[in-house]
């Protein structure tokens, strides 16, 4: 119905005839109106599936990386209590001085870990975080991904021990090498494995390394620091697998809704 039909009944003083045209006008104007918003609706539920569905993915990446991160560092915590019982009672890794010497330079080692948060950035940094519904679930969303942030927790899960850097500037360079070629795995994209390996260097030389270890104050001070914020980083990664269990639960309650 166009508008110059009303248009001619009004300058034909039709009022009747004219008050309908405008009824139909006005009601034709408000259903297109509701059509654009159910079609509105629909897209946003499309986008907000979609999303759901990424972030569960991305979550799922976090479990599997925690799960991996942590596995490691349990290795890396045990290399650190047999240089611990070196430094400070004299004991040998399995009686061996070079599976101690091992010990001493595997306590260095680190695993990077970062949250895999490409979409709730992408969300986020559209504008668009309101096609999470749910208040609660998008600030608990918003919580978790904090730790990809300046706070506290991503700080414990950023390790860089200059304890690394020394026990790394005491070690032999051939000795170095040997280790990353023989006693250490890269098994994926982001995993890897430390492994026992046999001893490029006689006992005695070994023996001379360890003691050149234990006669720095300062390495074995760093040493304990690095193995108590390890500890900790580890209990941070059980929250976040416990953190991102729990969302994964709820991203599915919502896309079920």
């Amino acid at each position: 119905m166009s508008l110059s039909k009303l248009t001619n009944r009004l300058r034909e003083h039709d009022w009747l005839a004219a008050l309908i045209e405008l009824v139909i006008v006005i009601a034709g104007i408000l259903i297109a109106l509701q059509v654009s918003n159910w079609n509105q609706d629909r897209q946003d539920r499309a986008r907000a599936q979609d999303y759901y569905r990424r972030i569960h993915s991305d979550l799922g990446t976090d479990m599997r990386r925690v799960v991996s991160t942590r596995a490691f560092y349990r290795v890396v915590l045990n290399y650190q209590a047999q240089a611990l019982a070196n430094a400070e009672r004299g004991e040998l890794a399995q009686g061996s001085a070079w599976k101690t010497v091992l010990a001493w330079y595997q306590s260095s080692q680190i695993f990077p870990f970062e949250l895999q948060d490409t979409s709730f950035t992408e969300l986020r940094d559209a504008g668009q975080m309101s096609l999470i519904a749910d208040e609660s679930l998008r600030e608990r969303l918003a919580g978790y991904y904090k730790i990809s942030g300046s706070g506290i927790t991503s700080n414990l899960l950023r390790h860089d021990p200059q304890y690394r850097v020394h026990v790394r500037g005491l070690t032999p360079s051939a000795v170095q090498d040997y280790i990353w070629t023989h006693c250490f795995v890269q098994l994926a994209e982001v995993d890897q494995k430390l492994v026992d390996c046999p001893s490029p260097i006689p006992e005695a030389e070994a023996g001379a390394l360890l003691a050149t270890y234990r006669g720095d104050a300062t390495l074995l001070q760093e040493l304990r620091y690095w193995h108590a914020w390890l500890g900790v980083s580890n209990l941070v990664l059980g929250g976040i697998d416990q953190g991102a269990r729990k969302l994964t639960d709820d991203i599915d309650k919502a896309r079920r809704r």
